[in-house]
Protein backbone atom coordinates (compact mmCIF):
# COMPACT_ATOMS: atom_id res chain seq x y z
CA UNK A 1 0.00 0.00 0.00
CA UNK A 2 1.64 3.58 -0.88
CA UNK A 3 2.54 5.29 2.13
CA UNK A 4 -0.12 8.38 2.77
CA UNK A 5 1.12 12.06 1.85
CA UNK A 6 0.07 15.34 2.94
CA UNK A 7 -1.66 17.64 -0.04
CA UNK A 8 -2.76 20.86 -0.72
CA UNK A 9 -5.86 21.49 -2.49
CA UNK A 10 -6.73 25.20 -3.32
CA UNK A 11 -10.09 26.10 -4.81
CA UNK A 12 -11.51 23.00 -2.73
CA UNK A 13 -15.10 24.46 -2.08
CA UNK A 14 -15.63 24.11 -6.23
CA UNK A 15 -16.69 21.02 -8.13
CA UNK A 16 -13.40 19.97 -9.67
CA UNK A 17 -11.60 21.07 -6.52
CA UNK A 18 -13.73 19.28 -4.00
CA UNK A 19 -13.24 15.59 -5.98
CA UNK A 20 -9.95 16.15 -6.22
CA UNK A 21 -9.72 17.05 -2.23
CA UNK A 22 -12.20 13.99 -1.97
CA UNK A 23 -9.68 11.96 -4.15
CA UNK A 24 -7.39 12.22 -2.11
CA UNK A 25 -8.71 11.75 1.30
CA UNK A 26 -9.98 8.78 0.34
CA UNK A 27 -6.88 7.42 -0.29
CA UNK A 28 -5.78 8.14 3.59
CA UNK A 29 -3.60 11.14 2.57
CA UNK A 30 -3.58 14.51 4.59
CA UNK A 31 -5.77 17.18 2.74
CA UNK A 32 -5.40 20.52 3.50
CA UNK A 33 -8.64 22.03 1.81
CA UNK A 34 -8.17 25.89 0.59
CA UNK A 35 -10.70 28.03 -0.12
CA UNK A 36 -12.55 31.75 -0.03
CA UNK A 37 -15.28 30.57 2.03
CA UNK A 38 -13.56 28.04 3.89
CA UNK A 39 -15.85 24.79 2.57
CA UNK A 40 -14.91 21.62 1.24
CA UNK A 41 -15.66 17.84 1.19
CA UNK A 42 -16.16 16.77 4.59
CA UNK A 43 -13.82 13.90 5.53
CA UNK A 44 -11.39 12.90 8.80
CA UNK A 45 -8.73 13.50 6.27
CA UNK A 46 -9.30 16.74 4.99
CA UNK A 47 -8.82 20.16 6.97
CA UNK A 48 -10.86 23.33 5.27
CA UNK A 49 -9.13 26.29 5.35
CA UNK A 50 -10.31 30.00 4.25
CA UNK A 51 -7.84 32.31 2.16
CA UNK A 52 -8.73 34.90 -0.60
CA UNK A 53 -5.48 34.96 -1.56
CA UNK A 54 -5.28 38.41 0.09
CA UNK A 55 -2.60 38.83 3.16
CA UNK A 56 -0.58 36.08 4.45
CA UNK A 57 -1.10 32.43 3.76
CA UNK A 58 -3.07 31.19 6.84
CA UNK A 59 -1.23 28.11 9.04
CA UNK A 60 -1.18 24.53 7.05
CA UNK A 61 0.69 22.68 9.50
CA UNK A 62 4.04 20.53 8.17
CA UNK A 63 4.63 20.60 4.29
CA UNK A 64 2.88 19.15 1.87
CA UNK A 65 4.23 16.75 -0.75
CA UNK A 66 2.20 17.51 -3.40
CA UNK A 67 -0.20 21.00 -3.95
CA UNK A 68 -3.02 21.32 -6.31
CA UNK A 69 -4.57 24.69 -7.67
CA UNK A 70 -8.35 24.37 -9.06
CA UNK A 71 -9.75 27.68 -8.23
CA UNK A 72 -10.56 30.14 -11.03
CA UNK A 73 -12.97 32.09 -12.39
CA UNK A 74 -15.54 32.28 -15.76
CA UNK A 75 -17.40 34.53 -17.56
CA UNK A 76 -19.11 35.50 -20.60
CA UNK A 77 -17.45 38.46 -23.20
CA UNK A 78 -15.81 39.26 -26.65
CA UNK A 79 -13.82 41.56 -27.48
CA UNK A 80 -16.36 44.27 -28.05
CA UNK A 81 -18.01 43.36 -24.50
CA UNK A 82 -15.01 42.88 -22.47
CA UNK A 83 -14.76 45.08 -19.13
CA UNK A 84 -10.76 45.65 -18.02
CA UNK A 85 -11.44 45.76 -14.49
CA UNK A 86 -13.07 42.35 -14.68
CA UNK A 87 -10.72 41.03 -17.19
CA UNK A 88 -7.86 42.34 -14.63
CA UNK A 89 -10.06 40.41 -11.54
CA UNK A 90 -10.33 37.20 -13.72
CA UNK A 91 -6.53 37.38 -14.31
CA UNK A 92 -5.57 37.63 -10.72
CA UNK A 93 -8.60 34.81 -9.83
CA UNK A 94 -7.05 32.51 -12.54
CA UNK A 95 -3.07 33.10 -12.68
CA UNK A 96 -1.99 35.61 -10.28
CA UNK A 97 -3.93 33.45 -6.56
CA UNK A 98 -1.39 30.64 -7.74
CA UNK A 99 1.66 32.65 -8.30
CA UNK A 100 1.33 34.34 -4.87
CA UNK A 101 0.37 31.34 -3.02
CA UNK A 102 2.46 29.47 -4.50
CA UNK A 103 5.13 32.18 -3.98
CA UNK A 104 4.07 32.00 -0.07
CA UNK A 105 4.67 28.38 0.50
CA UNK A 106 8.05 28.19 -0.69
CA UNK A 107 9.12 31.31 1.07
CA UNK A 108 7.64 29.36 4.27
CA UNK A 109 9.30 25.42 3.28
CA UNK A 110 5.83 24.15 2.95
CA UNK A 111 6.16 22.03 -0.14
CA UNK A 112 8.49 18.97 0.61
CA UNK A 113 11.76 18.58 -1.39
CA UNK A 114 10.82 16.94 -4.57
CA UNK A 115 7.36 17.94 -4.59
CA UNK A 116 4.41 18.00 -7.36
CA UNK A 117 2.48 20.58 -8.55
CA UNK A 118 -0.48 20.35 -10.19
CA UNK A 119 -2.75 23.50 -11.79
CA UNK A 120 -6.12 22.68 -13.00
CA UNK A 121 -6.42 25.21 -16.50
CA UNK A 122 -8.74 24.08 -19.52
CA UNK A 123 -8.70 22.48 -22.97
CA UNK A 124 -9.84 26.39 -23.29
CA UNK A 125 -5.88 27.57 -22.92
CA UNK A 126 -5.26 25.67 -26.58
CA UNK A 127 -8.60 26.04 -28.91
CA UNK A 128 -10.70 29.45 -28.74
CA UNK A 129 -14.24 29.33 -27.41
CA UNK A 130 -16.78 31.89 -29.07
CA UNK A 131 -17.59 34.81 -26.67
CA UNK A 132 -14.81 33.46 -24.15
CA UNK A 133 -12.67 35.83 -24.26
CA UNK A 134 -11.04 36.79 -20.82
CA UNK A 135 -11.30 33.25 -20.10
CA UNK A 136 -9.76 31.44 -22.98
CA UNK A 137 -6.68 34.95 -22.04
CA UNK A 138 -6.59 33.77 -18.69
CA UNK A 139 -6.27 30.19 -19.23
CA UNK A 140 -3.35 30.21 -22.31
CA UNK A 141 -1.27 32.42 -20.03
CA UNK A 142 -0.92 29.68 -17.47
CA UNK A 143 1.02 27.27 -20.26
CA UNK A 144 3.88 30.42 -19.87
CA UNK A 145 3.26 29.80 -16.16
CA UNK A 146 3.73 25.92 -15.79
CA UNK A 147 6.84 26.04 -18.24
CA UNK A 148 8.15 29.00 -16.11
CA UNK A 149 8.02 26.88 -13.32
CA UNK A 150 9.21 23.82 -14.27
CA UNK A 151 11.95 25.39 -15.51
CA UNK A 152 12.98 27.59 -12.59
CA UNK A 153 11.82 24.51 -9.67
CA UNK A 154 13.34 21.90 -11.79
CA UNK A 155 16.83 21.97 -10.24
CA UNK A 156 15.29 21.74 -6.90
CA UNK A 157 13.62 18.75 -7.82
CA UNK A 158 9.95 19.89 -7.84
CA UNK A 159 7.61 18.34 -10.78
CA UNK A 160 5.16 20.92 -12.35
CA UNK A 161 2.19 19.85 -14.54
CA UNK A 162 -1.32 21.36 -15.46
CA UNK A 163 -4.53 18.71 -15.85
CA UNK A 164 -6.92 20.52 -19.05
CA UNK A 165 -10.78 19.27 -18.34
CA UNK A 166 -12.98 19.54 -21.29
CA UNK A 167 -16.66 20.30 -20.50
CA UNK A 168 -17.46 17.83 -18.01
CA UNK A 169 -20.08 15.81 -17.34
CA UNK A 170 -21.25 17.55 -13.98
CA UNK A 171 -25.02 19.01 -12.65
CA UNK A 172 -23.71 22.41 -13.76
CA UNK A 173 -22.95 21.76 -17.25
CA UNK A 174 -26.29 19.84 -17.68
CA UNK A 175 -27.65 22.88 -16.26
CA UNK A 176 -25.60 25.48 -18.44
CA UNK A 177 -26.17 23.75 -21.75
CA UNK A 178 -29.18 22.55 -23.73
CA UNK A 179 -29.45 19.04 -24.15
CA UNK A 180 -29.17 19.52 -28.31
CA UNK A 181 -25.83 21.32 -27.12
CA UNK A 182 -24.78 18.37 -25.08
CA UNK A 183 -25.46 15.98 -27.99
CA UNK A 184 -23.38 17.92 -29.92
CA UNK A 185 -19.92 17.82 -27.97
CA UNK A 186 -21.20 14.16 -27.17
CA UNK A 187 -21.14 13.81 -31.06
CA UNK A 188 -18.22 15.22 -31.75
CA UNK A 189 -16.22 13.61 -29.16
CA UNK A 190 -14.54 10.21 -29.97
CA UNK A 191 -15.45 8.12 -27.25
CA UNK A 192 -18.89 9.42 -27.49
CA UNK A 193 -19.55 10.53 -24.28
CA UNK A 194 -18.50 13.80 -21.94
CA UNK A 195 -15.38 13.70 -19.44
CA UNK A 196 -16.21 12.82 -15.68
CA UNK A 197 -15.01 14.60 -13.07
CA UNK A 198 -12.95 11.04 -11.94
CA UNK A 199 -11.49 11.50 -15.34
CA UNK A 200 -9.46 14.28 -13.80
CA UNK A 201 -9.06 13.24 -10.57
CA UNK A 202 -6.98 10.18 -11.43
CA UNK A 203 -5.12 12.12 -13.62
CA UNK A 204 -4.09 14.90 -11.18
CA UNK A 205 -3.54 11.85 -8.75
CA UNK A 206 -0.70 9.92 -10.44
CA UNK A 207 1.18 13.33 -11.70
CA UNK A 208 0.87 14.30 -7.81
CA UNK A 209 2.08 11.23 -6.31
CA UNK A 210 5.38 9.03 -6.10
CA UNK A 211 4.83 7.31 -9.05
CA UNK A 212 5.90 10.38 -11.08
CA UNK A 213 8.92 10.01 -11.66
CA UNK A 214 10.15 12.90 -14.21
CA UNK A 215 6.77 13.90 -15.94
CA UNK A 216 7.11 18.07 -15.52
CA UNK A 217 6.49 21.08 -18.06
CA UNK A 218 3.39 19.02 -19.39
CA UNK A 219 -0.26 19.82 -20.39
CA UNK A 220 -2.60 16.70 -20.21
CA UNK A 221 -6.47 17.00 -21.43
CA UNK A 222 -9.19 15.15 -19.68
CA UNK A 223 -11.36 15.53 -22.29
CA UNK A 224 -12.21 12.24 -24.05
CA UNK A 225 -9.74 13.31 -27.25
CA UNK A 226 -12.11 16.40 -27.95
CA UNK A 227 -9.40 18.90 -27.87
CA UNK A 228 -6.91 17.01 -30.22
CA UNK A 229 -9.32 14.55 -32.71
CA UNK A 230 -13.22 15.29 -32.83
CA UNK A 231 -15.74 14.14 -35.12
CA UNK A 232 -16.99 16.60 -37.39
Amino acid sequence: MTASQRVAVFGASGAIGGAIAEWFAARGDDVVAISRSGKGPASPNIRCVSWDGAGALPEIGAPVSAAVWAQGANCTDSIHTFDLEAHQAMYAANVTYIMTSLQALLARDLVAAGGRLCIISSIWQNIARQNKLSYCVTKAALQGLVQSLAIDLGASGYLVNAVLPGALDTPMTRANLSPEQIAKLEGMTPLGTLPALDDVTHLVGYLCSPANTGITGQFVSADKGFSRARIL
